[in-house]
């Protein structure tokens, strides 16, 4: 019989997701940097010192771009692909809209089957309904690893390149898949309204324990199966430097003080609130450490290659 994942004590994860070539745009301000939910959350999990792994798809010709991620440690599984999954970030009047010139090949259950039985956790971050193969959804609900699941890349789809919100018919199998999963609020408003349930509701029918909902500036709420609600606040940031990432900041660092530091839902969130907030003002995982301005990018837009 499989033991209970959440009665282990997390002390190391394997993170499945794009590792990215990132293009931001913040009013006057624009970065150049390695992305991807693999390496933001990849990097928080060890700066908690994590035994940490990182299963990703990047073409030969941006492999540098693992550099940063393997210089603190993390082991790197890179898969096969012709092309880097890239994102263009531009942020305006707290609207943020989102291109995807290229996109990486999928991640298969068989890039992750040899590390998935030396992990405590896995840490599922698709960027997009096809970043994972829906076949590790469903090998994955079957180990005995903790599973955290970001939505965001199954609550969007690619419409010639650019990414608008739509609720991907893989989600469902992902969410079995799910101990812990985190959404923003708006993302959490599309689920909700397609499915015409209520939060506590999706989280008796995929049996998921936590979920953590994250609303920026506004703080956020951690929601306990059984009903029992955790709302938190933000911590304050004077001068935002840039926010991607912050959310698979929050998610790692909750992931990491709840069930490594054996911390309550309430000081978990509180810890991972600060360091998101920390992210944002540029003092957690500096630009300058992802930096990719000395390279020659040509960021192409729509139509999407693959």
């Amino acid at each position: 019989m499989p033991t209970n994942p959440l009665l282990k004590t997390l002390a190391s994860v394997l993170v499945v997701g794009s590792v990215t070539i990132d293009r931001n745009v913040f009013a006057d301000r624009i970065f150049l940097k390695v992305g991807g939910v693999a390496t933001y959350a990849g990097l928080t999990y060890r700066r908690h010192a994590l035994s940490t792994w990182v299963v990703c798809n990047v073409a030969p010709a941006d492999a540098e771009i693992l550099a940063p991620l393997r210089r603190e440690g993390i082991q790197v599984q890179n898969g096969r692909t012709p092309r880097t999954t890239r994102f263009v970030n531009c942020v305006h009047a707290n609207q943020r809209t989102q291109e995807a010139p290229s996109l990486a090949e999928p991640i298969r259950y068989r890039q992750i089957a040899t590390v998935l039985k030396d992990v405590d956790c896995v840490h599922l971050g698709p960027l997009h309904p096809d970043d994972i193969d829906p076949e590790v959804f469903g090998r994955i609900a079957l180990s005995d690893a903790r599973v955290a699941l970001d939505i965001q890349g199954l609550v969007r789809r690619n419409d010639h390149g650019r990414m608008v919100p739509a609720v991907s018919d893989r989600l469902a199998a992902a969410l079995r898949a799910a101990d812990i999963v985190k959404a923003n609020a708006e993302e959490l408003d599309r689920v909700l309204e397609t499915c015409g349930a209520r939060i506590e509701t999706l989280m008796d029918r995929f049996d998921i324990a936590e979920w953590a909902v994250t609303s920026g500036s506004s703080g956020g709420c951690i929601h306990l199966r059984g009903g029992c609600r955790y709302p938190y606040e933000s911590a304050p940031v004077a001068t935002p430097i840039d926010s991607t990432g912050a959310g698979d900041v929050f998610l790692a660092a909750y992931m990491a003080a709840r069930f490594h530091l054996r911390q309550t839902a309430v000081e978990a969130s509180r810890h991972a609130a600060r360091l998101s907030s920390e992210h944002v003002a540029g003092r957690y995982i500096a630009a300058e450490r992802l930096d990719l301005s000395h390279r020659s990018i040509v960021f192409e837009t729509a139509p999407l290659r693959r």
